[in-house]
């Protein structure tokens, strides 16, 4: 896994981040990140853990038990 890809620039991990947030908050695994480098995979885990959170207030353990 490359630490930084040349081509990176803010723009780019601020789509990682929305990016993970969305799958976060619809529920995927953090293994889905599509991402190859180690500072962009960092911002979609970011975003995905608080989208995470985010689905995880919208749906408590006991209703995800129910569906």
């Amino acid at each position: 896994m490359k630490l930084v890809d040349p081509q990176w620039d803010v723009e780019n991990l601020e789509k990682a981040y929305r990016r993970g947030f969305m799958a976060g908050m619809v529920g995927k695994e953090i293994s889905t990140c599509p991402h190859k480098t180690e500072l962009v995979i960092n911002a979609w885990e970011a975003g995905w853990c608080d989208g995470k959170e985010q689905f995880d207030i919208k749906y408590p353990a006991s209703f995800k038990k129910t569906v």
